[in-house]
């Protein structure tokens, strides 16, 4: 799961839930490996409606305000109520394409 976040290409991001369907889990738990396992670019993963974790934090104890800057900083559309643009979602198909191409 680390391999296919840092893996995500700019302007893109994904679901919890995406994520969760790609290795077998709950969205919760990716979530909790999220905010405990220091993955880079962590902030791009995000609740199904596009939007930042109202749990979200930083490993370092942060909390997420700074995430839609982040986003946008990625090539990621952001709305001002803080909404990323769902055509930018990679899907779990999408995210499974992307972890046979890190596997070869």
């Amino acid at each position: 799961m680390r391999r296919v976040v840092e893996a995500l290409p700019d302007g893109t991001w994904t679901s919890y839930g995406d994520l969760a369907e790609l290795i077998g889990t709950g969205p919760r738990q990716v979530g909790a490996f999220m905010r405990d396992g220091g993955v880079p670019r962590a902030h791009r993963v995000l609740t199904a409606a596009g939007k930042v974790s109202e749990g979200f934090r930083w490993s370092d104890g942060r909390d997420g305000r700074e995430v839609p800057e982040l986003l946008r900083e990625d090539g990621v559309e952001v709305s001002p109520r803080g909404v990323a643009d769902a055509s930018q979602r990679m899907y779990v198909y999408d995210l499974k394409l992307l972890a046979m191409e890190l596997a070869t």
